[in-house]
């Protein structure tokens, strides 16, 4: 919206500028209280007997000779010289202040305007008032009119809502005087009321869902139980994913623990220096092993059970090759 009053002031300037022409100066709007500028653009030199002078209205505010210058008594203490050149700096600048400023060159041959501005010093843009009223409500829609008003002019529009939407009536908008603008409009689910003129403006707001209780927003979701959730679901996931390795991890070691490793040696005895020795004991041996069960007589009624014969006898047999 603060762009749109800019471009609104530049087509109210350009139409003004075509109804006047340049006649009435460059037109410059200051706000109340400020200071202003008034530039000369030229470059003006000064004769022995020339002068130069600003003036508002045809009356003298500040004239500069060739060797001198002076503000006029109504301006005494409110104008400074801020350059060495004819530009002058008007000071707390007043609604009495407003109208035409002329840089004049006085010489022998005539007046020569080096110079021209059309000043209107503005107050700030009032506080405007923006009423409600004419609701007309159903279950699905609404539609109300809003007044816009300020001092010195007023402004209505009809907006028409549903569940979602409101339009205006119309479009936007605008009413006022000369310099002085009243636009209605709506955004962002807001009525807005806007009073501005050249060098400021203010507004006053209406809620939609406070006049139209069809128009609500949804509310947004609360991140609160989102991130509790997501926060939760990994703590979970990282207490199953530890007990998991630990089980694993358990297993493998009763894995390990149980293995038998099962190693056989086989090896040639020491030959023996003996020279009668028996040939046969300078062979390898290997070693047989044989189980031998117990005896599967039952024992006598009268004998007690040996439980000692119930264990397994291991034999060595050495293993001689037959004779010639």
């Amino acid at each position: 919206m603060k762009s749109f009053v800019p471009v609104l002031f530049l087509v109210y300037e350009l139409c003004l500028c075509g109804s006047r022409g340049t006649s009435a100066g460059t037109p410059v709007f200051v706000l109340k209280g400020e200071d202003l500028l008034l530039n000369v653009t030229k470059a003006v030199v000064l004769g022995k007997f020339d002068n130069f002078s600003w003036k508002c209205n045809k009356s003298n505010i500040v004239r500069f000779t060739f060797n001198d210058k002076g503000a006029s008594l109504n301006y005494t203490g409110r104008i400074e010289f801020p350059e060495n050149n004819f530009s002058v700096k008007l000071k707390n600048l007043q609604e009495a202040d407003s109208g035409v400023y002329t840089a004049v060159v006085a010489k022998d041959s005539g007046d020569e305007t080096e110079a021209k501005y059309n000043v209107k010093v503005q107050d700030r843009a009032s506080l405007p008032l923006l009423t409600v009223s004419s609701v007309s409500e159903s279950s699905s829609s609404c539609s109300f009119t809003v007044t816009c008003s300020s001092q010195d002019s007023h402004t209505n529009s009809t907006f028409s809502c549903d569940n979602q939407t409101c339009s205006q009536e119309g479009g936007e908008r605008s009413e006022g005087i000369p310099d002085t603008f009243l636009q209605v409009y709506q955004s962002s689910g807001s009525i807005i009321c806007n009073h501005s003129n050249r060098v400021s403006w203010t507004s006053d707001t209406k809620i939609i869902k406070n006049v139209c209780h069809q128009q609500v927003d949804p509310d947004p979701p609360d991140p609160v139980p989102i991130i509790l959730g997501v926060f939760f679901t990994i703590l979970i996931l990282a207490i199953i994913g530890l007990l998991l390795w630990c089980y694993l991890r358990k297993s493998k070691r009763v894995i390990f623990e149980n293995i038998i490793y099962d190693t056989a040696q086989f090896g040639a005895p020491a030959r023996t220096q003996d020279p009668t020795a028996d040939e046969a004991s300078a062979l390898p041996l290997s070693c047989i092993y044989a189980l031998v069960d117990p005896k599967t007589s039952p024992p006598a009624p009268t004998e007690p059970r040996n439980t000692a014969q119930l264990e397994s006898v291991y034999a060595q047999v050495k293993k001689t090759t037959p004779g010639p």
